[in-house]
């Protein structure tokens, strides 16, 4: 029932966005994953539906993915809703995230509450930073066991910059997040063997024209996405904007 309503929820958001003359696309590719998570994740195809409205009151994004589509027994889901607002006239803003990732045998939806500072620059590059409390709703069948409650603390940053290059338009994006303070029932079965972990992701984008993009990311976690230490991926895809 969770899982509907942060779907229903998503599509309106995506609707909204469509309609404020926000932004809506349709991202599918490949994730090429190495390393440690060569065998539980390998290389497997996702779809990711994203859209982003805002306006002088604040934003919102919201992305839904849709991962191992080739393979029933392994189909996945991830909803991330990220919403900002703002406080008054300066670059401070409110900060809230839900996300939420579902696999056959498991789930955990990830709440993160606090604030954010977020500025766009003369010279075209875009940075956000965020701190937040982080509150986590898990049932993992696979191990007949859950963890609830408050597990410590979240910090996000990003920087995005736009460039010609030979009349062509690119742009690169980096973000990484890190968790920290897990709590005791969360650090054991998750099996991180840390109480804190981070997760990243560079992009470099190639904006073919107004509606096509091909990009090429670098994906990277330790003690986090569900596996103990450094692992890494190349992810493949070409993006849609309406």
């Amino acid at each position: 029932m969770k899982k509907n309503k942060l779907a229903i929820t998503l599509s309106m958001l995506l609707l909204s966005a469509s309609a404020n003359a926000g932004m809506v696309a349709v991202e599918a590719g490949v994730m090429d994953w190495d390393g440690k998570a060569e065998q539980s994740k390998g290389e497997s195809p996702f779809v990711k539906i994203k859209g982003a409205t805002g306006s002088e009151f604040g934003d919102v994004y919201a992305h839904l993915v849709l991962e191992d589509v080739d393979d029933n027994d392994l189909l996945g889901s991830e909803i991330n809703i990220i919403g900002q607002i703002n406080i008054g006239a300066t670059d401070f803003n409110w900060y809230g995230q839900v996300f939420n990732k579902q696999k056959p045998t498991w789930s955990e939806t990830n709440t993160f509450l606090g604030g954010s500072w977020d500025k766009g620059f003369d010279n075209g590059v875009y940075a956000q930073v965020a701190l937040a409390a982080h509150v986590v709703t898990s049932d993992y069948e696979i191990y007949n066991q859950d963890a609830n409650g408050f597990n410590g603390g979240y910090f996000y940053m990003t920087l995005n910059k736009g460039l010609e290059i030979g009349g062509q338009q690119f742009s690169i994006n980096w973000w990484q997040e890190h968790m920290f303070g897990f709590n005791d029932d969360y650090k054991e079965f998750a099996m991180y063997g840390e109480s804190h972990g981070f997760n990243g992701k560079l992009t470099a984008k190639w904006h073919i024209d107004n509606n096509l993009t091909a990009a090429l990311a670098y994906r990277y976690a330790d003690n986090n996405l569900g596996i103990q230490g450094y692992h890494d991926a190349l992810f493949y895809s070409m993006q849609y904007n309406f």
